[in-house]
């Protein structure tokens, strides 16, 4: 009968020991960690963001792996440009908790508005009309001390207005639900997906192309339970 337990101990905890700082089976991003490539991130189809990302063992904040976004001047004036990762998932229900850690090398800061920042988007359809909207929440995470722009559904939170720490991997997390519960008044109904951003980008008045700069690296992204997220 010993035996049969050490048998199964040595089983089960290498299983137990697989869900590491992503946060588990309770994470429902997958690939939290970007150990497993690039899928299913991805970018969004727009002109203003950049076109692609890498998934680097230059920086990790666990495993070997992290994304990474090259933040530089735009190749023509522009009065914006993103540097993201996006995961959509089909949900109907919004999430409680969404945390992750951030680390930036190189920042050279070339625009009032040059920062980091995560976004959660709820989509809704109407039942009754087959209307859909989506309402947003955005996350300033670090590099902007006021609204960069005016959006009639989204809601800013700062996290931190101070241009971000370099050098160093930092934790952020938020419990989402009581966010829109403030901000919008009520978590919207009929949820037919929610979509989340993890960025870089800049913003400007004018149209200029300036010299900035900043390598920004994303890992341990969680979004789930908040009592089932990542230590900081």
């Amino acid at each position: 009968m010993k035996t049969v337990f050490r048998r199964l101990l040595l089983v089960l905890l290498p299983v137990a020991l697989l869900g590491g700082c992503g946060g588990g089976s309770a994470n429902l991003l997958e690939n939290a960690g970007f150990e497993k490539g690039n899928d299913p991130w991805h970018t969004m189809d727009s002109p203003s963001w950049s076109p692609s990302f890498d998934v680097t063992n230059q920086f990790a904040h666990s495993g070997s792996h992290s994304v990474h976004l090259a933040l530089k001047p735009p190749g023509v004036p522009a009065l914006n440009r993103v540097f993201g990762v996006v995961q959509d998932l089909t949900l109907t229900d919004l999430p409680e908790y969404v945390s992750g850690f951030y680390r930036v090398e190189n920042w050279k800061k070339g625009t009032d508005f040059q920062y980091l920042q995560f976004v959660v988007i709820i989509f809704t359809t109407d039942p009754q009309t087959g209307e859909t909207a989506n309402t947003q929440i955005r996350y300033l995470l670090a590099g902007a001390g006021s609204e960069p722009f005016e959006i009639g559904n989204a809601k800013f939170v700062f996290i931190d207005k101070a241009d971000p720490q370099q050098g160093t991997w930092v934790h952020f997390g938020r419990n989402i639900r009581d966010d829109f519960q403030e901000q919008w008044g009520s978590v919207p109904e009929n949820i037919t997906s929610v979509r989340l951003f993890f960025e870089a980008r800049f913003d400007s008045a004018t149209e200029i192309q300036p010299q900035m700069a900043g390598d920004i690296y994303y890992d341990d992204l969680y979004l789930g339970p908040q009592s089932k997220a990542p230590s900081e």
